[in-house]
């Protein structure tokens, strides 16, 4: 089985500001993502909310999910679900 990719250092840092809750929740989505997908690219960045985006080349137009992580709530979002789920999940 292959190892799990660790969070980077900088999101963590961002990260750890969040309640446990979130914290622990998001942790668990991304564990199941990359589980399902684990040659997806993960790609990070912190503006109003810190989120990560899975996809399948290193273009943000590729991706095919996403978790953003807000002060009291995330999200859980699927980009072009249609086609990215279909071909790249199935």
């Amino acid at each position: 089985m292959e190892k799990a990719k660790e969070v980077h250092s900088g999101f963590l840092f961002h990260l750890k500001h969040k309640d446990q809750e979130l914290i622990d929740l998001y942790l668990d989505l991304r564990k199941f993502i990359l589980s399902i997908h684990p040659q997806s690219n993960e790609l990070l960045y912190h503006t109003h909310a810190l989120t990560s985006l899975y996809t399948i080349s290193e273009k943000m137009s590729d991706a095919f999910c996403m978790v953003s992580v807000y002060s009291n709530h995330l999200n859980l979002g699927f980009n072009n679900a249609n086609q990215e789920l279909t071909a790249y999940w199935v």
